[in-house]
């Protein structure tokens, strides 16, 4: 069944033509992914399908009392309204029904006490088409559907009770989010629903849209995201759509395809023409110097052929992507980055303690942990710009750090962008306009003002002026980078220039130490993955999809909590000692393991004091109480074997 259409849609903003011909059908359970460069009018497809915006020509068509969900880029309520009420507006209809039915069940009462048994059964039959609509529409499911979404995003109550208003943008984007799950729309349209969701969140959101009953639309930059969750790609470019009945890896496999065999037909037709154009000449020749009548006709006949032939186009090359290139500076020594027992908190709140981590020449670093760990302010730490509570945070001498922040700001902002790159630099503006070029800023783009760029313009100007400098403190003499520093250097940029920016890594033979929640990316760019948590890192000699297959291994077996404790201790403390191998002798090893109990068992011991506290604090909470006690055993039990463990090496 065809849930949506969309028919010759024609959109201009001023005297831009944004979409010409875009002409698609929608199946029922379809999810189809539109993707294509910044700028090309994904969004506003979105739009033209949810009537925010109306089409110039060409209509919408939707599926008659199919409900639509719609979560925007930049979403705006009410002053003082808090995140539940937000999230709760799904709930409108249902919530309506809920007070209808009460009143019916209080009229229903009165009815009973006077004795109109007519009026009753009219009342009854009043209240049972109510209540047929309110199950049908999940009321009775709500709560429990409120608790799973909140569950999945992670929404605490603290979250919850908080002023809307006084949220992050990224924060705003996850309780829309949260707000248009708990529609349960017929119809799914989702803006971006990836930005600032964690990995774990990412991943409950891929199976929650698989195995979501409607019809999903999303507009997403999140390759990783789209091979998991998309079963179609649209691709949008030049005003047009084109589609791939597959997921991002078959749209990628598949377009290549495509252009193969129209570089083929290309060149086969231009063979047939340039033949058909050989023997037009040669007839008009001949025919001229015969006189010969009938000749001239078969070259008139056949110039008529080839001119009503249906032209094969040369297909197009991928348009021009961001062309970043490292200048190789000085190597640094072998040792990069150095943290021991590393500690920070805010206030109350507790972030990581005893962080361990030591990085090393041209290795690629990815750090992992979920939203508010610390990942970035721990790169703040490294690079001086906050203190740690605790520990020594030591970089190599000769490491040269280049810096990508996640939110990018400029001294001034009310400049040209020729002017913010220019600041500090002593370089013509022809040269300034060349290097510009190379991250996409031609023509009369250099003189907007910094101000009026979007995220991912901003991010690229920094990153230019990154490539020339050399550092990211101002006032330092230029030098070669040899420590990248990135902060989610793929928010704002569309796919190509994320294809870009890897091609540059990969040539960059420096360290990397990066933050990123881009899957895809960690899966290319990184040879060692590290989780943080509170009670410090846990390394992963692999990439993002070795540490996915590392963490379902450990969470598949029987005593998942305490082994999979016992087997993160185990990686970190093998990944992050110098990666010469411990001595092969029989005592060496005993040491060596002896060491590597002893830690584990430290760790142990301060899970189970949190066990502790935590039941302390559960109160009445029975359920959680039970859980406590249970972690908290299996946590002894395995304190017990390493400590048995300990005992055969000291003894022996």
């Amino acid at each position: 069944m065809i849930e949506l259409s969309c028919s010759q849609l024609k959109k201009y903003y001023g005297a831009q033509l944004v979409l010409e011909n875009i002409t698609f059908e929608v199946q029922e359970g379809e999810r189809v992914a539109v993707i294509g460069k910044n700028g090309c009018g994904k969004s506003t497809i979105l739009k033209l399908i949810t009537r925010v915006e109306a089409p110039d020509e060409g209509c919408v068509s939707i599926r008659k009392n199919a409900v639509t969900g719609y979560l925007e880029q930049m979403p705006v309520y009410e002053e003082k309204m808090t995140v539940r009420q937000v999230c709760e507006q799904a709930f409108c209809e249902l919530v309506m029904l809920q007070e209808q039915m009460q009143a019916l069940e209080r009229a229903l009462e009165n009815a009973a006490g006077s004795g109109g048994e007519e009026d009753i059964d009219v009342l009854l039959k009043k209240y049972t088409l109510l209540q047929e609509r309110y199950e049908a529409g999940g009321g009775y499911e709500m709560e429990e559907r409120f608790a799973r979404i909140c569950t999945g995003l992670k929404l605490s109550g603290e979250f919850l009770e908080a002023e809307f208003r006084t949220l992050s943008g990224g924060e705003k984007t996850l309780a829309c989010l949260a707000k248009v799950l708990l529609q349960n729309p017929d119809i799914l349209v989702l803006d971006e629903p990836t930005n600032h969701l964690d990995m774990s969140m990412l991943q409950w959101l891929e199976e929650y849209l698989k195995n979501y009953k409607g019809t999903v639309l999303m507009v997403s930059h999140d390759r990783y995201f789209l091979d998991a969750a998309a079963t179609r790609i649209l691709e949008v470019e030049d005003g047009t759509a084109v589609e791939y009945l597959g997921n991002y890896s078959y749209y990628l496999e598949e377009k290549e395809r495509r252009r193969q065999r129209q570089l083929d037909a290309y060149k086969e037709q231009q063979k047939k023409v340039k033949a058909m154009e050989k023997a037009i000449k040669d007839m008009r020749s001949w025919a001229a110097q015969a006189d010969n009548e009938s000749m001239y006709k078969r070259a008139a006949s056949m110039q008529k052929r080839l001119d009503r032939m249906e032209k094969v186009e040369r297909p197009k090359n991928e348009g021009p992507g961001m062309r970043v290139t490292f200048e190789e500076g000085e190597r640094s020594g072998k040792d990069v980055l150095l943290l021991e027992g590393v500690a920070k908190s805010f206030g109350n709140k507790k972030l990581f303690s005893n962080l361990d981590l030591e990085v090393y020449y041209q290795e690629h670093v990815a750090l992992l942990g979920r939203n508010g760990c610390g990942k970035t302010t721990l790169l703040r730490m490294i690079l001086g710009e906050l203190p740690a509570d605790a520990g020594s945070i030591r970089v190599g001498a000769s490491a040269r750090i280049g810096y990508l922040p996640q939110q990018v700001r400029f001294p001034r902002e009310d400049v040209s962008v020729l002017e913010a790159f220019r600041d500090g630099l002593v370089i013509g503006e022809g040269k300034a306009r060349e290097e510009l070029s190379r991250y996409l800023f031609t023509g009369e783009s250099v003189f907007k003002k910094v101000e009026n760029l979007s995220g991912g313009e901003k991010s690229r100007l920094y990153l230019a002026r990154l490539m020339q400098t050399g550092v990211y403190t101002p006032g330092e003499n230029s030098q070669g980078i040899n420590f990248l520093i990135l902060d989610e250097p793929t928010n704002h940029l569309d796919i190509l220039s994320r294809e870009n920016l890897e091609t540059a890594l990969e040539q960059f033979k420096g360290t990397l130490l990066i933050v990123s929640h881009d899957r895809y990316f960690l899966n290319k760019m990184a040879d060692r993955m590290v989780e943080i948590t509170q009670t410090g890192a846990c390394s992963y000699a692999g990439n993002y999809e070795y540490y996915r297959q590392e963490k379902a291994k450990r969470a598949a077996m029987p005593i998942a909590p305490a082994q999979e404790t016992e087997n993160k201790t185990e990686r970190r403390w093998e990944t992050n000692t110098a990666p010469a191998k411990p001595a092969t002798t029989g005592s060496g090893r005993n040491q060596y393991r002896q060491k590597q109990l002893e830690q584990e068992i430290r760790m142990l011991e301060e899970l189970k004091n949190t066990c502790e506290a935590d039941a302390a604090a559960a109160g009445t909470d029975y359920e959680r109480l039970l859980e406590l006690e249970a972690e908290k055993k299996r946590l002894e039990n395995q304190i017990d074997e390493k400590m048995e463990e300990w005992l055969e090496l000291t003894e022996g």
